[in-house]
């Protein structure tokens, strides 16, 4: 007879555990195995559980192992369904250690796992430097030692939400995996005392595995310290598998870790897990209440059909409307207007996306305050009439040339009346507008700062509309975002900066849409410091710098964008925290065309490079990009030039007619993971490696370039090289 611990035999004492037990390291694979779908691994996680650690071991079996193939029960099997959604994280560390774990999917951007799976970022202040130079998600792995039938996915080595005490952290993966594979719901309840359960994982690395026999929640299900208690067989390799109920196949827990001096696992619930998480909330459908159990219906009662649920809607167009912006939130909110979070959409709308439409009375008849620099006017600057107007107040302003800078610091209008040429704010050792307010608007204006340490147009707290002007600075940078809390420039013209464009840093916020950015001496767009903004659709051009240029400790996203002719790389990445540049188009640069340097990660994805004097992308210096689906071609040396330490995993992309190689690699520790490209029409090789450079080059199509597929020089170090097509 199987002696096993079952929930029956756990009584109401087990909830004491070790609070100094030492999370350990996943377990590990030969680091050359990285991207192979069948692997041995070296180690299971876990250790021996001895005294240092109190117990606390992160996997464990109840007497004989019972954690079965998932295939023994059918391809066409519910169990095979259901765990269609899980898979094994594949992690290869910057230190050249490596690892695996379990992960799932919980919507089209995102996998969960455990916090401890990826133990670097431990390290990071901040949480979010994970320490992994490249992962991967591997899904549909459930044939033992098979590998068909898989697919990978490309996941972010930046961490998106981590947290130590619940052991959770949420990835992004790219390619949505979700489209083939579907996800599993998220359930805000915990289960019954002794209710049935299933784990399903890859337990030492291998296909996915399913605990069933004997698996269930202890009785009491929730220990006094908050832990999920099942007694489920699991090994080293299931760390961050999904607790499933019986009843209705959705996620109560995630299961983390063991204690082999009590005999039972343990897991975190999903009810601790999902009010602290905003992406695990919202692939939940927003809500973080328990759903009450399916009634008890007899047979001899007809049952209706009830209505379609609109909550996985809501939640897909509030997705949607999160990256289309003002009219995408405004859908939402017409469609969606009692889900969770409306009232979010609606805020969003009155500070950055409404314009009044009638003026509230600001003078004594009623009408709006007039500006009239040759008189005629209720003032003659618009700075005295700033001075004097109330909260909310329009002010029209007339031809004329205007000379006062203007500090606003209530909501109000600033509105050009006439031929915008016509209407000039021209100021020297002044900003032109400081503005602090928590509203508000300007737009229809020539605005010229004219020289001084002073900026253009300084957003330096609340939030503002600016567009529809034309605005140049012979000063410091054109417009600066600093410290506010929302602003919306579109549909200007930014130009001839003596220094900068638009400049925004200390955690300035702006979405930055449709404007024509040009001729500045440095970036057209440069962010840095926390700043996080939404940048699309701008052309920037013609500038003595980059196009846009995201420094030390910059983020946000850059999409659609037109950048070109720019002296310096038409985007660089220096120090960067992992922004999204996607759907640009990034040509005839003086120099590169993607710069990324510094320890910077960053997601470069579908994006067209072309005809750029030196690389297409050029990544050095510890920089570690996730570079996926992009089209680079047409360049004037190599479309990619990889050196001085630098990493990243390039996946899917099309590089072809360039005048060098299509990929090139020297250099000392700089690895890269070159997979499933498509390289051809190059004049040299299609990859060339050099001075002790290594990476892994697999499942790539090199063939049609001019001097052959590969130039691997004898100086080059480690090379791992598998099922390319030469």
């Amino acid at each position: 007879m199987r002696q096993v611990v079952t929930a029956l035999t756990l009584l109401t004492g087990i909830g004491a555990f070790a609070a100094q037990a030492t999370a350990q390291a996943p377990a590990e694979f030969d680091p050359n195995d990285f991207g192979k779908i069948v692997i041995q691994p070296r180690q299971v996680a876990g250790g021996g559980g001895g005294s240092d650690s109190g117990g606390f071991v992160l996997e464990q079996a109840f007497g004989d192992y019972q954690n079965e193939p998932i295939i023994e029960y059918g391809e066409n099997s519910p169990a095979v369904r259901l765990g269609r959604p899980i898979g094994r994280l594949d992690m290869l560390f910057n230190n050249g250690k490596t690892g695996f774990c379990t992960a799932f999917i919980v919507d089209d951007q995102h996998i969960l796992t455990n916090h401890h799976c990826i133990p670097g970022m431990d390290g990071d202040p901040s949480g979010q430097v994970s320490g992994v130079q490249a992962a991967q998600f591997v899904a549909g792995f459930i044939k033992p030692g098979r590998a068909e039938g898989t697919d990978r996915y490309t996941v972010s080595p930046q961490i998106v939400e981590t947290n130590r005490e619940l052991d959770y952290t949420v990835l992004r993966v790219f390619g949505n995996p979700s489209t083939k594979y579907g996800k599993l719901e998220l359930a805000m309840a915990d289960p019954e005392d002794a209710e049935f359960l299933w784990i399903i994982g890859h337990p030492q690395g291998q296909a996915q595995h399913i605990s069933r026999e004997g698996c269930a929640a202890a009785t009491p299900a929730i220990s006094e310290e908050g832990k999920l208690v099942h007694s489920c067989d699991t090994l080293g390799g299931n760390s961050g598998s999904p607790v499933i109920r019986l009843s209705d196949k959705r996620v109560i827990g995630l299961h983390h870790a063991g204690d082999n001096r009590t005999g039972f696992n343990m897991a975190i619930p999903m009810t601790r897990i999902l009010p602290q998480s905003k992406v695990l909330k919202a692939a939940a459908g927003g809500a973080v209440v328990a759903a009450a159990p399916p009634p008890v219906v007899p047979k001899s009662t007809p049952v209706a059909t009830p209505p379609p649920s609109t909550t996985n809607a809501c939640s897909a167009l509030w997705n949607e409307a999160k990256a289309v912006g003002c009219a995408g939130y405004e859908a939402y909110v017409a469609e969606c207007g009692n889900h969770t979070f409306a009232s979010m959409a609606r805020r969003v709308i009155e500070r950055e996306c409404s314009i009044p439409t009638a003026a509230p009375p600001e003078t004594s008849d009623g009408t709006a305050i007039t500006v009239k620099a040759n008189g005629g006017g209720d003032y003659f600057e618009i700075a005295d009439a700033v001075s004097a107007a109330a909260d909310g107040a329009r002010i029209e302003v007339h031809p004329g040339r205007y000379t006062k800078g203007i500090d606003v610091t209530r909501p109000i209008e600033i509105i050009g009346v006439g031929a915008m040429k016509d209407i000039v704010l021209a100021v020297k050792e002044d900003n032109l507008i400081e503005w602090t307010a928590s509203s508000g608007r300007v737009s229809g204006l020539t605005m010229i700062q004219e020289g001084g340490q002073y900026f253009g147009i300084h957003l330096a707290g609340g939030s503002m509309i600016l567009e529809d002007n034309d605005i140049s600075s012979k000063g410091l940078g054109v417009i600066a975002v600093r410290g506010n809390e929302g602003g919306t420039i579109r549909r200007n013209t930014i130009h001839d900066g003596a220094q900068g464009g638009i400049f925004l840093f200390e955690k300035g916020k702006a979405t930055i849409e449709d404007n024509d950015i040009f001729g500045h001496r440095l970036a057209a767009i440069e962010v840095k410091d926390g700043a996080a903004p939404i940048v699309r659709g701008n052309s920037l051009y013609d500038g003595e710098g980059s196009g846009i240029f995201v420094n030390e400790g910059g983020t946000g996203r850059y999409e659609n964008n037109t950048v070109y002719n720019n002296a310096l790389a038409g985007i660089e990445v220096k120090g960067g925290k992992d922004p999204l540049i996607t759907s640009n188009i990034v040509r005839n640069g003086l120099q590169g065309g993607i710069l990324v340097s510094e320890k910077s990660t960053a997601r470069i994805e579908s994006n067209t490079i072309y005809a750029n004097a030196f690389a297409g992308l050029e990544i050095k210096t510890g920089a570690n990009p996730v570079v996926w689906n992009n089209t680079m071609r047409d360049g004037h040396q190599s479309a990619v030039y990889i050196h001085e330490g630098g990493k990243g995993v390039l996946e899917e992309n099309i590089i072809h007619n360039n005048a060098f190689y299509g990929i090139s690699v020297r250099d000392p520790n700089s690895r890269p993971i070159i997979r499933e490209n498509k390289i051809f029409d190059n004049v040299y090789e299609a990859i060339r490696v050099r001075l002790s450079a290594a990476g892994t080059y697999e499942n790539n199509d090199l063939s049609g370039n001019k001097a052959g597929a590969f130039l691997i020089e004898e100086d080059a170090g480690d090379v791992l090289r598998m099922g390319n097509k030469e």
